[in-house]
């Protein structure tokens, strides 16, 4: 494994932006219900629910899993350039002053530091000097990827884990631009991915079979898509036994039961 780099030694090697910075629960995935600090970069490499770019705000889906933070990259429909530009030691400034431990002695930290998007590995820079700061504070690190992208060694250095949703079909994204197997095989050999699928229907269930069977994936999650508690509960009812016959293990989707489809939760 490679050598760790010191926070203070490290140069700031850029900006990222930045649209929310807020303290959560974990929804999803091996950390269900850990208390978490969020970091939600902008910008995506894929298109979740269109076979291209949308170029009007009125564009229809062309699949049935539709990105829920479309506002992290669909300039046809949301104003992108509102969001922050910081530098990584900006927002880890800001992500220690949500810890409620920061300014109440009485509390745990909260030890947990999720990143997430858009695609956070389009700015890897600012996500490894994240990621050392984190674990340099005695913080673990999940990163929400769909990966597509590959980690560097300085990355992997900082200890962090994958939360690695590769996208099926029925996003509607062409498989040439979702599946890339390099990246997939690199990250499973890491030994630090979880391999999360994002289901709509049990359609979905034989292409995650597939790809289990031609990746060699272990740590396979299955997530409901869904912004509102009953599609959620009512896909997790017919998964539920669809994952125990797989030999896989099912999420549900915490923050969307609490809160729906609010931001920043």
């Amino acid at each position: 494994m490679p050598a760790l780099t010191s926070p203070a030694s490290l140069r700031e090697s850029g900006r990222a932006p930045v649209a929310d910075l807020f303290y959560s629960f974990q929804g999803e995935g091996v950390s269900f219900g850990r208390r978490a600090l969020f970091v939600r970069l902008m910008t995506c490499n894929l298109t979740c629910g269109y076979a291209a770019l949308p170029r009007t705000a009125d564009t229809p889906a062309d699949g049935t899993m539709v990105c829920d933070t479309e506002y992290t990259w669909n300039a046809a429909s949301h104003d992108l350039g509102a969001a922050r530009t910081l530098t990584a030691g900006d927002i880890w400034d800001e992500v220690l002053q949500l810890d409620p431990a920061t300014n109440d002695a009485t509390m745990e930290p909260v030890d947990l530091v999720v990143i997430t998007g858009g695609e956070p590995l389009l700015h890897r820079g600012v996500v490894t000097q994240l990621a050392v700061r984190a674990q340099a504070s005695g913080r673990a690190v999940e990163i929400e990827t769909n990966a597509t992208i590959a980690p560097d060694d300085a990355l992997l250095g900082a200890g962090v884990y994958f939360n690695a949703g590769l996208k099926l079909e029925s996003s509607a994204v062409p498989r040439g631009k979702r599946i890339k197997p390099n990246v997939i095989a690199q990250l499973q050999a890491s030994g630090r991915a979880r391999w999360k699928f994002v289901v709509t229907s049990r359609a979905d269930v034989q292409e995650v079979a597939a790809l289990q069977h031609e990746f060699g994936l272990t740590q396979v999650w299955l997530s409901p898509e869904g912004t509102r508690a009953d599609v959620v509960i009512e896909r997790m009812r017919w998964m539920a036994d669809v994952a125990l016959a797989h030999g896989w293990h099912l999420t549900s989707r915490a923050h969307v039961l609490i809160w729906g489809d609010e931001r920043g939760k």
